[in-house]
């Protein structure tokens, strides 16, 4: 009776063990995902780009910033103690897929230059289709999408004296 009793408790416990074995060892479900997004984003997470401008008297661009497989853009630009008044200011993001020819990314943003003001937005690369294929409008002067560099060039109606800005560009 009692070699009956040790055999089905090892066999049970046996049993239990293979059980464990055999539910650890199933694949998870696959994720249905777009096998382009895993080439859109860098590698490391996201590109940080904090530059410095002092504008005064005249439209300006930023140096250029690396931007090679990225799809959204945050950006805010927080100016100093602003000199004199500046009206009609706009930021356009401009991409270049060349290294040398700077088109359009999306509208111009309107912006507020004065001291302590800050201006924050964000640029969204247009997303893919699921199925299919997408063929954005041929342009000369327009991008779609992020290319290898991204400048920001600003302007205004009228200028003040001086107008020192913080960009911080973070870019996934």
């Amino acid at each position: 009776m009692r070699t009956l009793r040790t055999s089905l408790l090892i066999s049970a416990g046996i049993a239990a063990l293979l059980t464990l074995l055999a539910a650890s060892s199933r694949w998870l479900p696959q994720v249905n995902a777009d096998p382009y997004s895993s080439h859109r984003f860098p590698a490391f997470g996201y590109i940080l780009d904090n530059p410095y401008l002092t504008i005064a008297g005249a439209g300006t661009a930023t140096n250029p910033t690396s931007t090679s497989g990225v799809s959204t853009a945050h950006v805010t630009w927080v100016f100093g103690t602003v000199s004199g008044t500046y009206t009609g200011c706009t930021v356009q993001a401009k991409t270049s897929f060349d290294g040398a020819t700077f088109l359009n990314l999306g509208g111009a943003a309107a912006i507020t230059v004065s001291s302590n003001a800050v201006n924050a937005w964000d640029i969204y690369q247009q997303a893919p289709v699921s199925t299919g294929v997408t063929t954005t409008t041929v342009s000369s002067t327009a991008a779609a999408g992020f290319g290898q560099l991204t400048e920001y060039a600003f302007a205004c109606s009228a200028y003040g004296t001086s107008a020192p800005v913080t960009i911080t560009g973070i870019y996934k």
